[in-house]
């Protein structure tokens, strides 16, 4: 019941929020001309167009298979370094200034070097997603290692864990939330920058989409496929928190 309660309470604050977009929207439409600020039957009937028009609908699994590539080969990436970092103070050492490069670089700047090497065909956005996705598992996934309780790896020792059983019942239980909270971020972010990429390396794509309504001077454009975009991430994560993360409380209570 109190876990029904809270979801209540969650679902009510979600609409009261949706409620304030929408009517500060609806305030907006009020007092600027259609060119600034497109009603929500015009975005609306675009959002229909879209996910009606073959041709339109085409650029979504375009864009989604560009972040699927990038996050698996970044999340696989900052895994692996990420468990050399968290094991190895020495590579800990040495690979640490190089992730703090990567996060620290402006995307943009990457997307010019992209398009450098890989030219105007959609690779830049690949190569930018596993850019910004690299780092944030890498640190999180180090810092889960870091921070794994040394009494749960003696108790392990003492009672003679295999290396499966101490890997299932101490070691996955400490890194996963951690792992899973830098996956949320990068699919996020992910998101946003695969996007930011297309529109500036691309002429297809939900970003190239973006990018052929502002040259056509069409805003609803513009925010339907944003409107989109945020409906993917949210779908996306659902669907991640769901099959992906729906065993992360079952690692320790397994035998």
């Amino acid at each position: 019941m109190k876990n029904r309660g809270l979801l209540t309470k969650d679902s009510g604050y979600k609409l009261l929020s949706f409620l304030m977009v929408i009517s500060l929207w609806k305030v907006l439409t009020l007092h600027f001309s259609p060119l600034i600020v497109p009603t929500m039957g015009s975005v609306l009937a675009e959002i229909h167009k879209i996910l009606t028009s073959p041709d339109l609908y085409a650029m979504i699994p375009l864009t989604a298979g560009r972040l699927l590539a990038g996050l698996s080969l970044g999340v696989s990436l900052g895994l692996v370094l990420g468990i050399l970092m968290g094991n190895f103070s020495q590579v800990k050492g040495v690979l640490s200034p190089l992730v703090g490069i990567m996060q620290t670089v402006p995307p943009v700047s990457w997307v010019v070097l992209a398009l450098v090497w890989f030219g105007f065909n959609g690779k830049p956005a690949v190569f930018i997603v596993i850019l910004s996705t690299l780092p944030v598992i890498t640190i999180n996934v180090c810092a889960g290692f870091r921070r794994i309780d040394k009494n749960l790896l003696e108790m392990a020792s003492l009672y003679r864990f295999s290396k499966v059983k101490r890997l299932r019942h101490v070691i996955l239980p400490s890194i996963l939330p951690y792992f899973k909270s830098a996956f949320q971020i990068a699919l996020g972010s992910g998101w946003k920058i695969a996007v930011m990429a297309e529109v500036l390396t691309t002429s297809d794509g939900i970003g190239g989409m973006i990018k052929l309504g502002r040259l056509n001077v069409e805003p609803e454009s513009i925010i339907a496929w944003s409107i989109l975009v945020v409906l993917l991430f949210y779908l996306s994560d659902f669907l991640i928190g769901k099959f992906l993360f729906r065993k992360e409380k079952n690692y320790a209570a397994t035998p």
